[in-house]
């Protein structure tokens, strides 16, 4: 039997994300496609790799496929992307069999850009599959002939998807993984694309038939998979939609069917989350966007996130770089998102589904000024009622064949390092911790947080989701890998301070009650002096402030 090996490098793009402990389509496709074609594949990630480097499956498989690239910016926890310098090391390694290259690296490596032409020659790859990796492959594993440019339909790719479940088991997160899902490809937009756009570059855009989608994840479940996310796709508003002048009228029909056959056939689900919408068709759509948004939010999970793409409400940066909305386009975006997704499923839960922003810093003939709408805009959500889950904010990269890279060459941008930073400061002071109030106040339960690492007297954990909040928690006897349950105290810039929920007044440490709301070193003192303190209610005659004393009951198990 052929011998195949299949190293996960990671991927990072707008509508595909694959670092642990996400999974992404790029790598189960491809193994999928081997599995079809009877080959027998070993499965690597880079992690495990700087672990315990294994060049003796690298020289012995008849094809190694690296899946890898990064399109957009990012910080891991979870897992190191390949670095150039990694695969420069592995492409110099002695190998018996043919080496492919695929995923998002075909548009070039990291922040260089570069062109593909130079990049295989200085890593001394076979083939670096400018179309679809799972379709180079099949036609590879089935006759031997190389075809970097193959590309698949989405009839070709059903039985690859259904194949590819089987690699879940072998995920070194396994079973706290989150899958990404694939709805569509390419870009929906009528009046072109945005100018940093690498979504589907020469294809048009194009949706997965439904039941393909259903049935992919039907084989998933039965490999365990039970956390989902519907990433692979540039704009969740667009799928079933119908044609119009002005875009993809949203289909909030087509969305209640996607979520209710998924949960169907997943009856052990835990996470259901999305990611991509874009603005422009809730601001051109609002009726019809906010029926489809409130079906996601109906049959979600809890604490999903809309990503809205804003990039920059400057009116010539937007014109220039053909963005999506203005600044009142994106206050009725974060409006109609909050009205219909903003509310908590249960008592002291995360809201069903709130707005991400992103924007992006870099732009064609941007200037520091050009940063002030954006602060604006921010400065006006503040002075509202409603709350976005989290701001990204990201220095543009640039890559060949994009529209920006043409518009850089005539119009740079002009955005200073000082303007940049002093912005970024700013969302991250004063708007960040105020928004993270409105989404987590004091008392929020977080369900099955996973410890990460600890710090002293504080462990450092995620859910499973959609952009997890990073979670401090306050307690001596957990440790890495344990789950639990937490119930928020205070917040960071960035991040949550809590303490594991139920508290149990008898038992919980006093770093745990030195955490809650209200309560200084005196208040401990006393608490842990009168155990058995009895009775949760008693903490009102123990303290000298009832109001204090009432803060706390719900962080305990009431007795």
């Amino acid at each position: 039997m052929a011998q195949a090996l299949l190293f996960d490098g990671y991927v990072d793009e707008p509508a595909c994300f694959g670092v642990p402990p996400y999974i992404s389509p790029y790598v189960r496709y491809v193994f999928g496609a081997f599995a079809e074609e009877g080959w027998d594949v070993e499965y690597i990630t880079c992690d495990q790799w700087r672990e315990q480097a294994r060049p003796d499956l690298w020289r012995s498989a008849d094809a190694v496929c690296v899946i890898s690239g990064m399109t957009v910016p990012g910080r891991y926890r979870g897992g190191s992307p390949l670095s150039l310098h990694m695969l420069r090391q592995l492409t110099a390694l002695p190998r018996e069999g043919i080496l492919f290259l695929g995923g998002p690296i075909k548009a070039g490596y990291a922040l260089r850009g570069g062109e593909n032409a130079r990049l295989l020659q200085e890593l001394s790859v076979d083939c670096i599959c400018t179309g679809d990796p799972e379709a180079t492959i099949a036609h590879f594993a089935r006759t031997g002939e190389i075809a970097p440019s193959l590309t698949r339909s989405y009839e070709n790719l059903f039985p690859w998807a259904c194949a590819g479940a089987a690699l879940l088991p072998r995920h070194p997160s396994y079973p706290w993984v989150m899958v990404e899902m694939e709805l569509s490809r390419g870009c929906d937009r009528c009046d072109g694309r945005c100018s940093f756009c690498t979504e589907g570059s020469g294809i048009a855009y194009e949706e997965r038939p439904l039941e393909h989608v259903i049935e992919e994840a039907r084989a998933l479940n039965r490999w365990g998979a039970k956390a989902f996310r519907f990433g692979r796709c540039a704009n969740i508003l667009a799928y079933g939609g119908s044609f119009t002048a002005f875009g993809r009228r949203p289909s909030s029909e087509m969305l209640q069917t996607l979520y209710g056959e998924f949960r169907r056939v997943c009856p052990d689900l835990e996470i259901l989350h999305t990611d991509n919408a874009n603005p422009a068709s809730i601001v051109s759509f609002p009726d019809a966007a906010a029926e489809a948004i409130a079906a996601i939010a109906a049959n979600n999970t809890e604490g999903d996130v809309l990503s809205l793409g804003l990039e920059s409400l400057s009116e010539r940066v937007r014109q220039v770089n053909n963005l999506k909305v203005d600044e009142e386009g994106a206050l009725l975006a974060v409006r109609i998102v909050n009205e219909a997704g903003g509310y908590r499923k249960r008592p002291r839960g995360l809201p069903a589904l709130l707005p991400g922003l992103n924007f992006l810093v870099g732009l064609a003939e941007e200037r520091d000024e050009d940063l002030e709408p954006n602060k604006r805009f921010l400065r006006r959500l503040l002075d509202s009622t409603y709350a976005v889950r989290r701001i990204n904010i990201r220095r543009a990269m640039v890559f060949p064949g994009t529209k920006l890279s043409e518009l850089l060459r005539h119009s740079p941008s002009h955005i200073h390092e000082r303007a940049f930073r002093r912005w970024k400061e700013w969302v991250r002071t004063e708007v960040d911790p105020l928004m993270l109030m409105r989404v987590a106040p004091q008392g929020t339960i977080l369900r099955n947080v996973r410890i990460e690492e600890r710090l002293g007297h504080v462990a450092f954990g995620r859910s499973l989701g959609s952009y997890p909040f990073l979670v401090g928690i306050v307690c001596d006897d957990v440790k890495p890998d344990d789950i639990l349950d937490v119930a928020v105290c205070d917040w960071g810039g960035r991040s949550l301070t809590a303490v594991p929920y139920p508290l149990d007044i008898e038992r919980c440490s006093r770093s745990s009650l030195s955490a809650l709301p209200g309560l200084g070193k005196a208040r401990v003192a006393r608490i842990l002096e009168a155990r058995p303190v009895g009775a949760i209610r008693n903490l009102t005659m123990l303290l000298d402030d009832p109001r204090v004393a009432e803060a706390l009951f719900p962080y305990f198990l009431e007795k």
